[in-house]
Formats: C-alpha cells, structure tokens, sequence
C-alpha cells in the first residue's frame, strides 16, 4: 500500500512540474542559431561547413511586425567557392515572429533560399508556418509543409537550458529522415528550418543556439562546442571505416565496427523515418535480423561515442 501511495505522489509531482513548466516563446531581439552542413559523399570523402542564422532588426510585411532573420557564412573557404564575385557573406533571407498561439511564422524573402541548406517554400508571398508549439501532444500530425511531408509528434519531455526547462518535441519528418528535436524558444536541433528542407548526403546540426546566454544544442560528437572541425581529434574518421555487408540484405546485416570502442546502438529506419528496430553492442562486430523487413529502401545509423553514422541500404 505504501508503494502505491509513492507511485502515485511521484506520478502527482511529475505531472504537476510538466504542467505547470512556463512556455518559453521564440526571441524577440538578437538571436544567433550557429550551425554545421555536413556532406558526405562516400566514407572517406565529406566536407564541414559551419553557417549562422542571425535575427536582427525588425520588419514590417503586410501590416505585421516581425524579426529580421540574416544567413551568414562562417566558413569563408566555402564561401569563396560558392560566391566567387565576391557577394557579401551576410545576407538578409526573410522575417521570423510569433503568432499568439504559440505559432512561429516565416516570411521567406525567395522560395529558395540562398543557404548551405537546400531550403525551399511553396512560394515567397505570405508567410508561412515554421513551428508550433500550441497542445502538441504525442501521435499529433502538424498542419506545416502539407503535400510535402508529414510531421509528427512522437515524443515530449524536457531538457534544462541554463537554469530554466523548457519543453522539448520529438518529431519525426519523412524528409529529414532520422528524428530531431523541437525546443521551445530556440527551434529544431538539425535545422531552423528544417520542415522545408531534406536530407540525403548530408546532415544538419544546430550547434548552439544565443540570446543573452550561449546554449549548446547538438553536435555530431556529442561534444560542447559552438564549431566543428574534424582536425580537433574527434574521432569521426574511425566511424567513417565502420563496415556493413550484404548490400542488398536478404535475412542478416554484419556490422564492422572494429574502429569503435565502448558501447554503440544500430538503429534501422523505414524510408518515411520510423525506428523499426535497434539494438546495442559493446563488441566490434554484431548482427542485425532483418528477414522479417519488407523488400524495400531503408537507413541505418550507427550511434556511438565516435558520432553518428547514416547510410542506407536496400532489403531484397
């Protein structure tokens, strides 16, 4: 009896603490989202480039006020090659606010922006939804990026910034393939606009997020940092000889992990995102079953105290 009544005091205290967490909304004064375009091609063969969104300055754009938003290049060797007339590395990309119901609005200045990212809108003459944060709750599909991909909701819980929790999405999106995370205040950790855009050789990390505090949000190592350099030792090149094998797979996946140490997670996703299967090892080497995977497209990612590893492979 005694068990009972502290399982339910604790379920109580949870319930009360989510509940009663404040909202954070988006910035309203300068803001910087600092984060990192990786494109790979084959193991061995990838470049890193570190970018920034910047809100500052206000707009006015059909009689509403919002936030200037600026894309800036902080990798200026990639710059050079992209911009070789010399154009200004800052470039103002379109106005960000937030509606009374919890919603951030978009206002693009092009339906292609000129990003690292290859970002794209249904078009550039009204804003468009970005995020929402109004009563998500779990299995909720969202109203944003329609005809093109299906968000959702699949998981909430909190994540401590500072000295304050702010409340935390995992959403799943076709298009960016493996789940990310919604923060309130700040976006999505792959992306700030990850909804209008996709993955294929390449990755989005947002490595830290400013308003009066710096924040670190998401790496491919896991480590605290505000920019990614593979020359700072990190380890990524011994993910990188990370071996799988059959592809095409019939019944069993063989993974060749020997570079790694310490504990690693497979996890295999369906082509719309979904986890199907994962599993942990310590050894450098281990199978996956998938004889009972339907024949068709699917990804694997290694996760491991290295970094992540995604690839795909094809089930016959």
């Amino acid at each position: 009896m005694k068990k009972i009544g502290l399982l339910l005091f604790f379920a109580g205290f949870f319930f009360h603490f989510a509940s009663a967490q404040s909202y954070v909304p988006f910035p309203t004064g300068l803001a910087n989202w600092n984060c990192l375009y990786w494109h790979q091609w084959e193991p061995d063969s990838y470049y890193l480039t570190n970018y920034e969104y910047i809100q500052e300055g206000d707009t006015i754009l059909k009689g509403k006020t919002y936030k200037k938003v600026y894309y800036q290049y902080l990798d200026m060797s990639y710059y050079q090659r992209k911009s070789p007339n010399n154009l200004e590395p800052r470039e103002y990309i379109g106005a960000l606010r937030e509606g009374e119901n919890r919603d951030i609005y978009f206002f693009p200045v092009g339906i292609h922006l000129p990003t690292t990212a290859p970002i794209t809108f249904p078009n550039d003459t009204t804003e468009q939804l970005l995020y929402t944060f109004a009563n998500l709750s779990v299995g909720m599909t969202l109203p944003i990026n329609a005809g093109y991909t299906d968000i959702k909701v699949v998981g909430i819980d909190s994540i401590l910034m500072g000295n304050e929790y702010r409340k935390r999405y995992a959403i799943q999106n076709p298009m960016i393939m493996i789940p990310e995370y919604w923060i309130e205040g700040i976006g999505s950790n792959a992306e700030l606009f990850s909804p209008f855009t996709y993955n294929f050789e390449w990755r989005f990390y947002t490595l830290c997020f400013s308003e009066i505090d710096t924040y670190y949000i998401n790496s491919p190592n896991g480590a605290d940092s505000c920019h990614y350099s593979v020359n700072t030792g990190i380890g990524e090149y011994e993910l990188q000889k990370m071996l799988f094998y059959p592809n095409p797979a019939t019944d069993i996946i063989n993974i060749d992990a020997s570079g790694n140490n310490g504990k690693s997670e497979a996890i295999i996703y369906s082509a719309q995102g979904q986890i199907l299967q994962s599993k942990e090892f310590d050894s450098p080497k281990t199978e996956l079953d998938v004889s009972t995977l339907k024949p068709g497209i699917y990804f694997l990612r290694i996760v491991s105290g290295k970094g992540n590893r995604l690839e795909k492979f094809v089930k016959k």
